[in-house]
């Protein structure tokens, strides 16, 4: 009973600061009506202090719409973010974020 005790709480702990690492935010569902012009990538920080999902989703969001501003000039979004949290510098309370999304725009009905 103690192995089976401890072995759940080693994977609660796991999913627990998992969940906490990664995210995924706007996810592309209506795929017929776009053209995916490519994945971009992006890294960007964020102080501890506004370590918060929704803004971490938000500065995902923000750079690699810049990111993909850059490559392509058609009028542009972002979709099917995906980010993880990299680096830390605990001295400053900053941690470093690496964003993956595709670049698409939508098609004309023509």
């Amino acid at each position: 009973m103690k192995t089976k005790l401890m072995i759940l709480s080693i994977v609660l702990l796991a999913s627990l600061f998992t969940s906490c690492t990664t995210g995924e935010y706007l996810p592309l569902k209506d795929i017929a009506n776009i053209d995916i012009l490519g994945i971009i990538y992006a890294t960007f920080n964020i102080t501890g202090a506004f370590r918060y999902r929704s803004v971490i989703n938000t500065q995902a969001y923000m750079h690699l719409l810049a990111e993909a501003q850059k490559i392509y000039s058609d009028v542009i979004d972002v979709g099917d973010i995906t980010w993880a949290i990299g680096k830390s510098d605990a001295a400053n309370n900053n941690y470093e974020y690496t964003a993956v999304g595709k670049a698409y725009r939508t098609k004309s009905n023509n």
